[in-house]
């Protein structure tokens, strides 16, 4: 302290937010906080930016016909939920969060009562609906406008809102396929059958490949049984897998034998397998409406077919068994033939899905078209599978509370109880799922380029 006792810098008694002016004393001013060299709209923006900056060196190193069905598969999932979101505005429930992925938000804006975004594993999407279940604590002004509160129909409406879209998109899918590109079809293609059939196409490294096989040649027998037609030479095959076998051929007029081993087709592992492809008849467009009939048909198809073999999920054999028409022909029964036993039964992750859809886009739109169908039909058919959290899990409890319930009374069914199922269903899922991204990743499908 000072002499004539008024406090100086540093003194203790100096009163605090005080300082010593030549002039007298001045109050201090706070100091003012930093301010962020970025603002968070602004670095949301340029996270948002980081994740395009992604998708574009995928472009890059992976190719583009990767890219487009990694974005096929975004805006399919995209518009899954944006099933859910309409419905549920429809029905009168309040809608808090539309994100695109899982994970960290990288960013977000608020429209009304919903905020939109994106997430940084772009691996999903979701909404957020209020009152999904009983558990879930909701202030009683807004009960009314709960998942749970609505009639049996509004929730049905909602709970299949999402397969619904994926059903509509692969008929949409088909239905162009059929009308506007051309395409033989889920059932067999039309092959040209003529007396002096011969071989359009021969697989690198098939047995075909091996005994020396190329395209023109005239199949006249295998194993002393006459061919005649491509009908004769798959019979021809049927008992040979894994079993020496000769082959008779006519080239340039020329009658030769070729000896080697038959294969075995992934599809059945036990039909013989050669590694050739038959001349096709050009595929040929279909007027609008038979264009359509052709579309329930083929979707009526697909469906059966993924539900007999929705526990293989994305495994390579049931890929074959859909699209055993596209890849057996169009791409010269590559699936029976490149692909090994192993690579055949593997679950196969999201970037194995991606593989496929980019080798099959390198053929022509015709083979993404019908691609791209039958993913939208998976999709639809497992989101229907009767356990939480997929859609048929809430289907199963609204119909099971409609069916409980009597008498005006509403009967709630205690959803804590079907937790553990449910947590043990996910836990199935995220195990295959990361294990099979890890084998996709470390040992790629042995796909043609």
């Amino acid at each position: 302290m000072s002499s004539d006792g008024r406090p100086r810098r540093g003194d203790p008694g100096r009163p605090r937010g005080w300082v010593t002016w030549p002039g007298g004393r001045r109050p201090r001013h706070p100091t003012a906080p930093r301010r962020p060299l970025l603002s968070a709209a602004v670095s949301s923006w340029l996270r948002l930016a980081l994740v395009l900056g992604a998708l574009a060196a995928l472009g890059v190193f992976a190719g583009v016909p990767v890219l487009v069905v990694v974005l096929a598969l975004i805006v399919i999932v995209i518009l899954h939920e944006l099933g859910h979101y309409l419905t549920a505005r429809w029905a009168g429930m309040k809608v808090s969060e539309f994100y695109v992925g899982f994970g960290p938000r990288l960013w977000s804006v608020r429209r009304g009562e919903t905020t939109y975004g994106v997430k940084a594993i772009l691996a999903g999407a979701y909404v957020r609906i209020l009152g999904m279940n009983n558990l879930e604590q909701v202030d009683p002004v807004e009960e009314s406008r709960t998942y749970r509160s609505k009639p049996y129909w509004r929730r049905m409406s909602v709970a299949v809102a999402g397969s619904a879209v994926h059903f509509l998109l692969a008929i949409l899918l088909l239905w162009v396929l059929y009308s506007a590109v051309g395409y033989h079809g889920f059932d067999r293609p039309d092959i040209t059958e003529t007396p002096r059939w011969q071989v359009a196409r021969v697989v690198p490294e098939s047995p075909a490949d091996g005994m020396g096989l190329l395209p023109g040649d005239r199949i006249t027998a295998v194993d002393g049984r006459d061919v005649v037609n491509f009908g004769d030479l798959r019979g021809a095959l049927a008992d040979l897998a894994n079993r020496p076998a000769s082959v008779t051929v006519v080239r340039d007029g020329e009658t030769i034998q070729l000896h080697g081993i038959i294969g075995v087709a992934a599809r059945d592992g036990v039909s013989g397998f050669l590694g050739v492809g038959p001349e096709l008849a050009p595929p040929s467009r279909a007027n609008p409406l038979a264009g359509l009939g052709r579309s329930l048909s083929d979707f009526g198809f697909v469906v059966r077919a993924s539900a007999e073999g929705i526990g293989g999920l994305f495994s390579l054999q049931g890929l074959d068994g859909l699209l055993g028409p596209l890849v057996d022909f169009e791409r010269d029964e590559v699936a029976t033939g490149e692909v090994g036993s192993g690579d055949a039964n593997r679950v196969v992750s999201v970037v194995g899905v991606a593989q496929i859809g980019g080798s099959l886009a390198q053929e022509d739109v015709a083979a993404l078209l019908a691609f791209l169908a039958y993913i939208n039909v998976f999709f639809g058919v497992l989101n229907m599978f009767p356990l939480l959290p997929l859609d048929g899990g809430h289907v199963v409890i609204a119909t099971y509370e409609r069916l409980r319930s009597f008498g005006g009374r509403q009967y709630r069914a205690d959803v804590a109880k079907m937790l553990p199922a449910a947590y043990l269903f996910v836990i199935l899922l995220v195990t295959v799922g990361l294990v099979a991204l890890s084998r996709d990743i470390v040992d790629p499908l042995n796909l043609p380029g």
